[in-house]
């Protein structure tokens, strides 16, 4: 029981790095298109340029998520560690839903759907996977 406490209480660690994650993120995935567009003057498809930095930005998310919460208590359960994420990401996906149905399904709105997907997914596989957060 002690074990699913503490899972669950580490798990709120998620919601300020994740968000901190997919902002980092999504500027990262900015400046390598800008680098990818303008400098090296690639042509890239608008769908791609839409939505790759989002994308990076939840996969981004999700890994630092993950691992800091494996750094602050290993012992986790994965379930009531990813339940409290997922909670959040499903209220963050249905809030994209809600603004991507006003906007007209955009490519941009689009992006904003992946990158919720990609950070949970990155968040479960990583917790899941426990060696891939070993420094090994």
């Amino acid at each position: 029981m002690k074990i699913k406490i503490y899972s669950i209480l580490v798990s709120i660690v998620f919601i300020p790095v994740a968000i901190l994650g997919q902002f980092l993120g999504l500027y990262l995935g900015k400046i390598i298109y800008f680098i990818y567009v303008k400098v090296m003057s690639l042509n890239m498809p608008d769908i791609l340029i839409d939505t790759a930095p989002p994308i990076i930005s939840g996969v981004i998310a999700g890994y630092v998520s993950a691992l800091v919460v494996a750094k602050i208590y290993k012992n986790y359960n994965l379930f009531f560690a990813t339940m409290l994420p997922f909670a959040v990401i499903l209220f963050s996906f249905i809030g994209d839903i809600s603004l991507t149905v006003e906007a007209n399904w955009s490519t941009e709105t689009i992006g904003s759907l992946l990158r919720e997907v990609a950070t949970i997914s990155i968040y479960y596989l990583f917790l899941k996977n426990k060696f891939l957060l070993s420094n090994k």
